[in-house]
C-alpha cells in the first residue's frame, strides 16, 4: 500500500513540474485571448484577401482615372502591412501612370509612400536612394507631414538595425531631427503626433506626458486596426522604459491581439511577446509567437523583421528542445509510474471481486434468514396490533365505565339524600300537627321529582361532554349549515342532542329513548325523522352519530 502512495505521489509531483508563469491573472487571460485570436487568424486574412479580390476587380471595370487611382491608393493600404512585395508594385504602377503624373503632387505622394515603405521592408539603401530623389520644392504643407514621419521612421529603423555605435548615433541624431521637423507641421492629437512626437517626449524623460497623451486618444482607434496596433505598441515600450512591466506586457499583448484582427504582418509585437514569454519561462509559447513573426516577416518581406526574429530563434528553439526533453522523460517515468498502478490496480480488482462473491454467498444466506425472521416478525406484528387493539378497546370501555359509573353513583346518592330531606319533611310536618290537607298536597307536588330529572339530565349531559368533549361540534358538523342545532345560554345539551347522545352510547331502542326522556315514543319517532332530514346524508345519518368520537 505505501508503495501505491509513493506512486501517487510521484505521479502528481511529475505532473505539477516545471516553471510556471508568475503573471497577473489579467495578464494571463490576455495571452489566452491572443491564442484564441491566432487560432481565427485565418479567416481575418481572408477577409483582407476578399478586399483586395474586389478591389482588384472592381478596377479592371472601371474606365474612369480618377476612380482607378482611387482603387490603387486602396490596394497599396490593403498591402501596406500585408505584403510589401505587392505594395510596391502597385506603388509602381500608379507612379508609371500618366493619370497620376499630371495631378500636381501625386507623384511626390506617392514616392513618400515609396520611401515609407522601403523603410518598413527594411530596404534602407533603396528608401535612402528614394528620399535624395524626392524634389524638396515638390513638398507641399499638405505632404511634408507624411515626408517627415516617414523619415522618422526610417531613421529609426536604421538606428535599430545598425549595430556600429557611431552610425546608431548619427541615425539617431537625425530622426530627432525630423520629429522636430514633424513636431512643427503636425496637428497635435493625430497619429503621427503620438507615434512620434509623444515617442520623443518620452526619450527625453517625460514617459507620464507621453503616456496620458497616448492614453487619451487610443480609444479613438479600434482593436484591428493597423493604428491601434502601432499606438498599443508604441506604449507598451514607453511604459517599459518607464519600469512598469504589467503595463508593458498588458499594451504589447494587445498590439499582437489587433495586429492578428488586422491580418497585419508587418509587426513586432509578436517577437517582443515571445521575448516575454521565454523570459516568464513559457517556452511553448514563445516558441509558437516567434515562429509566427518570422512567418509573417517572410510573407511580408520584412527583411528587417526576419533579421530581428532570427536572432532570438536559436535561443528559444534551443529552450523548446529542452522542455521536449524534459517532457518526454516526465512522460516515461508516468508510464512506468502508470503501468506499476495498473498492476496493483489489477491485483485490487481480482482481489475485490473474490471478496465481492465471498460476501454476496453471506448476504444470501442473511437474506434468506431475514426473510423468515420477517415473516415471523409480520406475523407477530399482526398479533400485537390485534392486542394492542383490544386493549385499546377495553380501556376504553373501562374508562367509559369509570366515568359513568362514577357520576351515576354521584347522581344515586343526590337523589337518595333528596329522597332522606322530603320524608324528614315529611316526618316534620306530621310530628308538628300537619293536617290531612297539607299532606296530600306536599304529597301530590312533582316537585321534588322534576328536580330530580333535573339534576339527572345535568349529570347525563355532563358524562356525555366529559366522555366526547366534541360532540355537539361534531353532531352539528353532521347537518347542514342552516340546520344545525343552537344550544341557548347555560345549556349542556338539549332534548334533541340528548336523544342522539343516548343513540351514541348503544341506546338505540325508541321505547327506551322515550323513557328517558320522559316523552311518547311518537315524539322520538319524530325527532328522529326531522333530525335525519336535516343531515348533510340523511341515509348514513344515524351510523355517523355512532361512529362520534
Amino acid at each position: 500500500m505505501k508503495l501505491i502512495y509513493c506512486c501517487c505521489f510521484l505521479l502528481i509531483l511529475c505532473s505539477c513540474a516545471g516553471k510556471k508563469s508568475s503573471s497577473s491573472p489579467e495578464l494571463q487571460e490576455l495571452y489566452e485571448r491572443l491564442d484564441t485570436e491566432i487560432a481565427q487568424s485565418e479567416k481575418y486574412e481572408k477577409d483582407r484577401e476578399a478586399r483586395i479580390t474586389r478591389l482588384k476587380k472592381e478596377y479592371d471595370l472601371t474606365a474612369d482615372s480618377q476612380r482607378r487611382t482611387a482603387l490603387i491608393d486602396s490596394l497599396i493600404y490593403e498591402f501596406a502591412a500585408y505584403n510589401a512585395d505587392s505594395t510596391l508594385y502597385y506603388i509602381g504602377y500608379n507612379l508609371r501612370r500618366p493619370d497620376v503624373k499630371n495631378v500636381p503632387g501625386q507623384y511626390t505622394r506617392l514616392l513618400i509612400k515609396r520611401l515609407d515603405q522601403y523603410a518598413h521592408a527594411g530596404l534602407f539603401a533603396d528608401a535612402l536612394m528614394v528620399k535624395i530623389s524626392i524634389p524638396r520644392d515638390s513638398l507641399t504643407d499638405n505632404l511634408l507631414e507624411d515626408y517627415y514621419s516617414a523619415c522618422c521612421a526610417l531613421y529609426q529603423y536604421l538606428t535599430e538595425y545598425t549595430y556600429e555605435h557611431e552610425t546608431a548615433q548619427e541615425y539617431e541624431k537625425k530622426r530627432s531631427l525630423y520629429t522636430d521637423s514633424l513636431r512643427q507641421v503636425v496637428k497635435p492629437g493625430s497619429f503621427n503626433h503620438l507615434v512620434y512626437v509623444m515617442s520623443e517626449k518620452a526619450r527625453m524623460g517625460q514617459q507620464k506626458e507621453a503616456i496620458d497623451g497616448l492614453l487619451s486618444h487610443l480609444k479613438e482607434y479600434p482593436s484591428g486596426t493597423r493604428e491601434y496596433s502601432i499606438l498599443a505598441s508604441t506604449l507598451a515600450f514607453i511604459y517599459k522604459t518607464s519600469g512598469m512591466n504589467d503595463e508593458y506586457k498588458r499594451y504589447l499583448v494587445l498590439s499582437a491581439i489587433s495586429d492578428v484582427q488586422a491580418a497585419v504582418k508587418e509587426n513586432m509585437s509578436f517577437r517582443e511577446v515571445a521575448t516575454v514569454m521565454f523570459e516568464e519561462g513559457d517556452v511553448e509559447r514563445a516558441n509558437r509567437y516567434l515562429k509566427k513573426s518570422i512567418a509573417d516577416a517572410n510573407f511580408y518581406s520584412a527583411l528587417m523583421r526576419n533579421a530581428q526574429s532570427s536572432k532570438m530563434l536559436p535561443v528559444i528553439d534551443d529552450a523548446y528542445s529542452q522542455l521536449q526533453d524534459s517532457l518526454t522523460k516526465r512522460l516515461r517515468l508516468l508510464i512506468v509510474l502508470s503501468c506499476i498502478l495498473l498492476l496493483f490496480l489489477i491485483c485490487t480488482v481480482f482481489y475485490i471481486l473474490k471478496q465481492l462473491r465471498i460476501k454476496k454467498e453471506a448476504n444470501e444466506k442473511v437474506r434468506k434468514a431475514n426473510e423468515e425472521l420477517s415473516t415471523l416478525s409480520g406475523k407477530l406484528q399482526e398479533m400485537n396490533s390485534e392486542l394492542e387493539k383490544r386493549n385499546r378497546e377495553l380501556g376504553d370501555f373501562n374508562r367509559t365505565k369509570e366515568e359513568y359509573a362514577g357520576l351515576f353513583m354521584e347522581f344515586c346518592s343526590s337523589a337518595i339524600l333528596t329522597l332522606q330531606r322530603y320524608q324528614q319533611s315529611l316526618r316534620v310536618s306530621a310530628a308538628q300537627g300537619g293536617n290531612r290537607a297539607a299532606l296530600m298536597k306536599k304529597l301530590e307536588s312533582s316537585e321534588i321529582s322534576d328536580q330530580l330529572l333535573k339534576n339527572f339530565y345535568v349529570k347525563f349531559d355532563e358524562a356525555i361532554l366529559n366522555i366526547y368533549p366534541s360532540f355537539v361540534d361534531k353532531f352539528n358538523a353532521l347537518l347542514n349549515p342552516a340546520e344545525q342545532v343552537t344550544l341557548k345560554s347555560g345549556e349542556l345539551l338539549n332534548t334533541e342532542l340528548r336523544l342522539f347522545a343516548l343513540i351514541r352510547i348503544g341506546i338505540d331502542d325508541s321505547a327506551k329513548i322515550a323513557q328517558f326522556l320522559r316523552c311518547s315514543i311518537s315524539t322520538v319517532y319524530t325527532y328522529r325523522s326531522k333530525m335525519r332530514k336535516r343531515a348533510i346524508r340523511p341515509d348514513d345519518f344515524e351510523q355517523e352519530v355512532r361512529s362520534i368520537s
